[in-house]
């Protein structure tokens, strides 16, 4: 699922309770040794040190649903950010072999994502959600264009110009949008009315895909406010539902859970999309049609663990160990 990049407050605690309790237990994903339902030994998985999010012991897509889903349990679980520096510093450091990334964030080339080939993690289509007062059929059509050309591909290349390559937000969105034809000819049709755009949250891909927004709107004669420094979706919402910002990119799954949290995620985007939509209308909100630019968490190896014990799935983990 995906979070804002800043740590929740006390999720490492809760994290490091998980741990204390798993190695008492043998639950969840702690550092006792796990074993696959499908090896009668100890699995691959008991032998590694998994790099995890702070939030992973009660994170259904993450400890839950490793052990649920795969099998899994790893021989120690190490709380550290939510896909950040400090996964791929212990994933390169050789002190974690399994950590926990975003689908569009996975730079470092000496890194192999495993695929998710039993469907734990929900699909988060980047998708604009915008009150429904001010979407209108033109600003609706103008959000829409943006996400029809964005790809998870694509967005990965764009966080790296500005994550790795330290390139301005603004210049790396207007480029994306010339390249991609949708700043053509400015149009007067949002003339005289006002929109704010926001973000989920103060991260860069959530930037850069609500500077793509505002150029679009601005190029179509409206007059476009930026509120891009809210730092997380629970204060995003809270902004867009009581109006102080009219538009945002959000990510179906994630933001349906943080709607409710039984929400019935998994990883169809139509569903999710499904699921999202009554949520987000209750509260005054439209959601437009999902890109297909999935940014969800990933399991990530080394090239060198990957070639070593032959691991291209998650369910890899779960072979017996050697």
């Amino acid at each position: 699922m995906r979070k804002d990049r800043k740590l929740a407050l006390g999720a490492t605690m809760l994290a490091a309770a998980f741990m204390a309790a798993a190695c008492s237990s043998g639950g969840g994903s702690g550092s006792s040794s796990g074993t696959s339902p499908a090896a009668s030994g100890p699995s691959l998985a008991s032998t590694f040190v998994f790099g995890a999010p702070p939030d992973c012991a009660t994170n259904k897509f993450c400890a839950i649903g490793l052990k649920g889903t795969y099998g899994i349990q790893f021989k120690e679980v190490k709380s550290l950010d939510y896909g950040g520096p400090i996964t791929v510093a212990a994933l390169k450091s050789g002190s974690i072999q399994v950590g926990e990334l975003f689908s569009t964030a996975v730079y470092d080339p000496s890194f192999v994502v495993l695929n998710d080939d039993k469907h734990l993690e929900a699909a988060d289509a980047i998708t604009p959600v915008v009150r429904t007062s001010v979407a209108t059929t033109d600003v609706q059509d103008l959000l829409n264009a943006v996400s029809a050309k964005l790809t998870t591909a694509g967005m990965l290349a764009l966080n790296k110009q500005v994550d790795i390559d330290k390139q301005d937000v603004s210049t790396v969105a207007k480029a994306f949008l010339t390249q991609n034809g949708l700043l053509g000819t400015p149009t007067t049709s949002g003339n005289g009315k006002t929109i704010t755009v926001g973000v989920s949250g103060a991260f860069t891909e959530s930037k850069l895909v609500a500077e793509m927004y505002a150029e679009v709107l601005e190029n179509a004669g409206y007059t476009v406010k930026r509120q891009f420094n809210l730092s997380s979706r629970k204060v995003s919402d809270q902004a867009l539902f009581s109006g102080k910002i009219d538009v945002k990119p959000e990510y179906l799954a994630s933001e349906a859970i943080a709607l409710d949290p039984n929400a019935s995620v998994n990883g169809d985007v139509q569903n999710n999309a499904q699921v999202l939509t009554p949520l987000e209308q209750a509260k005054g909100v439209t959601v437009l049609t999902p890109s297909a630019a999935i940014d969800t968490n990933v399991f990530v190896v080394t090239k060198t663990t990957a070639s070593k014990d032959d691991l291209s799935s998650v369910s890899d983990l779960a072979k017996p160990a050697p």
